[in-house]
């Protein structure tokens, strides 16, 4: 009866040795896909990074293209600009007057 006992003991041992063994292997193929699923998403992550700056880069050399356009064009035509200016603030000043005037019938 002992040797028996000491065959299931030794079945037993010899079996959980290898579940011991898969279970390390499933470990070790599981640590090895989040790896890889990790480098993966970082990949993924760099080239979206990548393409954001690439169009922030783009959309500035955009604005700058316009706004060297704008400044030259106000500097090639300076008389306009001050003129509109000089215009605005004449019309303006003769509605002040307007209003005064009309403000002093008013009493």
């Amino acid at each position: 009866m002992e040797g028996r006992h000491k065959k299931i003991l030794a079945a037993e041992a010899k079996l959980m040795q290898k579940q011991q063994n898969e279970m390390n292997a499933l470990r070790k193929k599981l640590e090895n896909k989040m790896n890889e699923y990790l480098k993966k998403r970082e990949q993924e992550h760099n080239q979206i990074l990548q393409a954001y700056e690439n169009s922030k880069k783009q959309i500035e050399n955009q604005q700058t293209l316009e706004r060297n356009k704008l400044e030259k064009h106000y500097k090639t035509r300076p008389s306009t600009a001050k003129g509109q200016s000089m215009m605005a603030s004449k019309s303006m000043a003769s509605r002040s007057q307007m209003g005064r005037s009309t403000a002093s019938r008013r009493k």
